[in-house]
């Protein structure tokens, strides 16, 4: 009877999702965002925006921007905004690294 239940429990056990840290790390690595988001600010290397729904995005660069958001001339305008997501840590707010970023053109 104890080996058929080690039997049964080691099938179930082989068929559950990866729920591993490290798989939803390369999931998450791999996933690009692309959003037109309202630029709020910048602040200690954090670049501030809000999304359609009135979200909070906090995103950060690893590279010099096309635009310079770091003056505050470009606060309140629309921007497209590429990312590469990240999870958040307990030592960083950013939910991603801006790849690329662009005027939206508003109609």
């Amino acid at each position: 009877m104890k080996l058929l239940i080690s039997i049964i429990s080691v099938l179930i056990l082989s068929f559950s999702p990866i729920t591993s840290k490290e798989a939803n790390a390369e999931i998450t690595n791999d996933t690009f965002v692309n959003a037109e988001l309202t630029f709020d600010g910048y602040e200690g290397e954090y670049y501030f925006f809000t999304d359609a729904d009135l979200q909070a995005v906090v995103l950060e660069s690893s590279s010099e921007l096309a635009i310079d958001l770091e003056n505050g001339n470009y606060e309140g305008s629309r921007v497209v905004v590429a990312y590469k997501a990240l999870d958040r840590s307990a030592d960083s707010s950013s939910e991603g690294i801006i790849k690329s970023i662009t005027l939206a053109n508003d109609k």
